[in-house]
């Protein structure tokens, strides 16, 4: 009579000056379970899971009494009813807890590496690890971990000091059988306020099951008079969020704001506002169709300003093509690539992925870079798609004679033929007409030089198709 998990990962990052000696040192876990096949015990078929639960601590803040007290791990086994199938607990089960077979230490994970003021962390990730026999039943299985309690300076739920934490997985009913799905990334410990966030949240499936995201509620448990329950059954109780600026479904201030891709996982905006929230997200597993399990990861992200060192940049490109004609990007220099978003890319993750365009419109792409020098760049990429050629026509020139942007001209895009260009000032008088061999407006009308304001213009040119298109627009002249 054991059991299974899923992979449930709590992260949560601790930098508060003062803690609560039952409370604080917390930062998160992780459930996880591999299917390891069938076995028969008192001739009765078993199911056999190999399941591992990881804590994260912090060892720079954290009470080395509350550190301690996190081992053995104990964990409550129940099946789809609520009946209790195996307690791995030193209160009142049959067993005294699982103790830890593996502590490391996780790397900070900031949210943007190249900066001068990075606060000091430490995070102790210890692993528990056990086999457990499950019968084939219909209601599925469930184990539960509970603990208390969250770091007070959390700021997008009521009274976090005072509510603990709840984390939980299951196992799918007989007939199926399942391996979790794997989150592949710790969340980074430190964001940078006012920086684009580009976290990767997805996760590996080692049963080829399809993979779906979103934000889910975080889950109370435990109580400062019980800091180590007895992992209870559900339902289990959401923890209460300062609405209406912050809820489950929008955690975090941003602009624009946190949300997550409900295919990919990445977690994009950037968040504007210092402080430390309470995030959770889920993985639903899909197979044929069908909804067969739902992994959870808790954690914290803690906003922070940063000063960034030289080396972080950002730029723009604009570029144009026809509908139905594919486009080569291309970038080097970086260690690591990531498109956002992938729509009509081949492949997001390569320096150079083929754009292929079937409609017309704008397409904004940011390229998030690791610089060889461990420095996070970002450069903005707008693809307008068009279902014609066109003409460009600038919204403001300088005529004052310095050889730069003296002359405002329409610019053909895509093989386009100009055949006539106006000029009128703000009463109506035409002030330049010129033809497609003309060299454009310099800003002077009969030899006067023209004041600085706004003037209207009206063009006409044959786009790719032979068509003859007409356009308005105005365009400010600065002296």
């Amino acid at each position: 009579m054991h059991h299974f998990i899923k992979r449930c990962v709590i992260f949560v990052v601790l930098l508060s000056s003062f803690y609560n000696a039952f409370a604080t040192h917390i930062v998160g876990g992780e459930f996880t379970y591999t299917y390891l096949g069938d076995t028969t015990i008192s001739a009765k078929t078993m199911h056999k899971y190999q399941v591992s639960l990881s804590i994260y601590e912090d060892c720079l803040n954290g009470q080395p009494g509350a550190i301690a007290q996190d081992n053995p791990a104990w964990l409550g086994v129940y099946d789809g009813m609520g009946n209790i199938v195996e307690m791995d607990t030193g209160d009142n089960g049959v067993c005294c807890g699982i103790p830890f077979s593996l502590s490391v230490t996780v790397a900070p994970n900031l949210s943007i590496t190249c900066v001068s003021n990075i606060p000091p962390t430490c995070l102790l990730k210890k692993t528990f690890t056990k086999i457990y026999y499950l019968a084939p039943n219909s209601s599925g299985y469930l184990v539960s971990y509970q603990r208390c309690c969250r770091n007070a300076s959390i700021v997008n739920v009521s009274d976090p000091g005072d509510e603990g934490c709840t984390y939980f997985c299951s196992i799918p009913a007989s007939p199926i059988v399942n391996n979790s799905a794997v989150f592949k990334n710790y969340p980074p410990q430190i964001i940078c306020s006012d920086n684009p966030l580009y976290y990767d949240h997805s996760a590996n499936d080692a049963d080829g099951d399809s993979l779906s995201y979103g934000f889910s509620p975080a889950y109370t448990g435990g109580s400062e008079a019980n800091v180590k329950p007895v992992p209870l059954p559900p339902p289990y109780d959401s923890v209460s969020y300062i609405s209406p600026e912050f809820s489950s479904q929008s955690p975090i201030d941003g602009n624009p704001t946190i949300q997550i891709d409900p295919v990919t996982g990445l977690i994009t905006g950037t968040p504007d506002i210092a402080g430390r929230y309470l995030v959770n997200v889920y993985c639903n597993e899909w197979r044929s169709g069908a909804l067969i399990n739902t992994i959870r990861r808790e954690f914290q992200f803690v906003v922070t300003p940063c000063s960034p060192k030289s080396g972080n940049s950002s730029s723009f490109q604009s570029i144009s093509i026809m509908a139905g004609d594919s486009l080569q990007f291309s970038a080097s220099g970086s260690s690591y690539y990531l498109w956002s978003p992938a729509t009509y890319l081949s492949d997001p993750y390569i320096p150079d992925p083929i754009g292929y365009f079937p409609v017309a419109g704008q397409f904004n792409y940011i390229l998030h870079t690791v610089t060889s020098n461990n420095c996070e760049e970002n450069e903005t990429v707008t693809v307008n798609v068009l279902d014609h050629s066109d003409i460009f026509v600038p919204g403001a020139f300088t005529p004052n004679d310095d050889g730069k942007n003296d002359v405002l001209q329409p610019i053909p895009v895509l093989n386009s033929t100009l055949r006539n260009f106006k000029v009128f000032n703000r009463k109506g008088n035409m002030v330049y007409n010129g033809g497609p061999n003309d060299k454009g407006w310099n800003g002077d009308y009969r030899g006067v030089k023209q004041d600085t304001g706004a003037y209207y213009w009206e063009l006409e040119y044959t786009d790719n198709t032979g068509e003859t298109r007409r356009k308005k627009g105005d365009v400010t002249l600065i002296r």
